[in-house]
C-alpha cells in the first residue's frame, strides 16, 4: 500500500496502525504557474516560483523534500494499492488532480480517503480512531472517475475552467466535491477590474473588521471561505499583492 498524504500536518498524526508506505504531497499547486511541457519542466518552474515568493524556500529543499515524494507516486508498482488522502477544498483538490496525473499509468487499485469533518477542520479535526475509520471507508475509484480526476489536472494546466465546470457537473453524483472546488477556482480568476473572489473577500473582511491586522483578517477568511483551503502563506501573498495594487492605483 502507498498512502499519499496532502501535507506534513497529516503525516505527523497519521495512525501507525494503518499499514503501508507514505508519500507526502508538499506542494501548493493552487498558487503560481503550473504550465509546462514535461514533468521535469514543471519541477523547475515550481522551484523558481516558490523560491521567489516564499521566504525560506530553496532549490535544495524542492529537489530533496518535494520531488522525491512525488516520485514515490510515479513509481508505484502495479500491485500497489494507492490511497489518496485529500480534502475537498480547492487547495487539496488541485494537488489531488496532479497526483492522479502522476498515477496515469498505474494499473492497480486507487482509493480516495475523505475527511468526515467540515471544510474548516478537514483531517486536522479527526482523531486516530476517526482517521482509521476513514481509511476503512475509502472509496475505490472507478476507471471513469480516475480519468476525470486526471483530466482535471490537464484542464487546470491549460487553464480551461469552462470545460472543468462542465465535466465536474456531469459527475456530481459520483464525485460531489468536485464541482464546488472548480466553481471556487472560476470565482478566484480576475477579469476586468474584478481582482477575483479571494482578494475581494480580503478587502471586504478588512473593511468589516476595520483593521489591516493580517492575523485577524486571515482567521476571518479561513472561517468564511474554507472552500479555498489556503494556508496563511497563500493568503499573506494575496494580501500583500492587494496592498501593492491599491498603492499603484493611488
Amino acid at each position: 500500500m502507498l498512502h499519499v498524504l496532502n501535507g506534513d500536518a497529516l503525516a505527523e498524526v497519521f495512525p501507525a496502525s494503518i499499514p503501508g508506505k507514505i508519500a507526502v504531497a508538499r506542494e501548493a499547486l493552487i498558487d503560481g504557474p503550473v504550465k509546462a511541457n514535461s514533468i521535469e519542466g514543471l519541477w523547475l518552474i515550481r522551484e523558481k516560483f516558490l523560491k521567489s515568493n516564499y521566504t525560506g524556500a530553496s532549490e535544495e529543499d524542492y529537489f530533496t523534500k518535494v520531488v522525491p515524494e512525488f516520485e514515490k507516486i510515479m513509481t508505484a508498482t502495479a500491485d500497489t494499492k494507492v490511497y489518496l488522502w485529500f480534502e475537498n477544498d480547492l487547495f487539496c483538490q488541485v494537488n489531488l488532480w496532479f497526483s492522479m496525473f502522476l498515477l496515469k499509468n498505474h494499473t492497480g487499485d486507487i482509493y480516495l480517503v475523505s475527511p468526515t469533518t467540515d471544510l474548516i477542520e478537514g483531517f486536522g479535526g479527526m482523531n486516530q480512531l476517526q482517521l482509521e475509520q476513514a481509511y476503512r471507508n475509502a472509496k475505490l475509484l472507478t476507471k471513469n472517475e480516475r480519468h476525470i480526476l486526471r483530466d482535471m489536472w490537464d484542464l487546470y494546466q491549460r487553464p480551461d475552467v469552462s470545460e472543468a465546470l462542465t465535466l465536474s457537473k456531469q459527475v456530481s453524483p459520483e464525485l460531489p466535491f468536485l464541482y464546488p472546488a472548480v466553481l471556487a477556482w472560476k470565482e478566484s480568476l480576475p477579469h476586468g477590474e474584478y481582482v477575483g473572489k479571494p482578494k475581494e473577500a480580503l478587502k471586504e473582511i478588512s473593511a468589516q473588521l476595520e483593521t489591516d491586522d493580517f492575523g485577524k483578517i486571515f482567521r476571518a477568511f479561513h472561517i468564511k471561505y474554507p472552500i479555498y483551503g489556503y494556508g496563511d502563506l497563500q493568503v499573506k501573498r494575496l494580501w500583500e499583492e492587494l496592498k501593492k495594487e491599491e498603492k499603484q492605483v493611488k
